[in-house]
């Protein structure tokens, strides 16, 4: 049996938005790629023994893994929308969630 998920290409064609990457330096050059942003989860888990919660659910994005971004370490500033149309905000990388072979998975904050 194949891999039955969505490709990437079809999914960012669908659901992308345009997205700038800069990552930390040494390698700091600005990489154009289209980001999908992921719905929050029905469960923000938080830590045994405290009954504070996030004012906000985190923010996700998914991002296509390449040669260009074959790196996305925490700090990495995204300039991305959060829907097509709207102005582009600037987001930091605030942890890496998931890694796939076709995509970055990261938890972002407002910079």
């Amino acid at each position: 049996m194949g891999d039955l998920r969505v490709p990437m290409d079809s999914a960012l064609s669908a659901f992308g938005v345009p997205a700038t990457v800069t990552r930390p330096a040494p390698d700091n050059t600005p990489v154009i790629s289209t980001g999908i942003w992921l719905p929050p989860p029905l469960d923000e888990p938080r830590p045994v023994g405290t009954d504070f919660q996030r004012r906000d659910p985190r923010r996700r994005l998914s991002l296509p893994r390449s040669a260009a971004l074959a790196k996305l370490p925490r700090g990495t500033i995204i300039v991305a929308a959060e829907r097509l149309g709207d102005a582009a905000q600037t987001w930091r990388v605030d942890e890496l969630e998931r890694t796939e072979v076709d995509e970055w998975r990261v938890v972002v904050a407002i910079d």
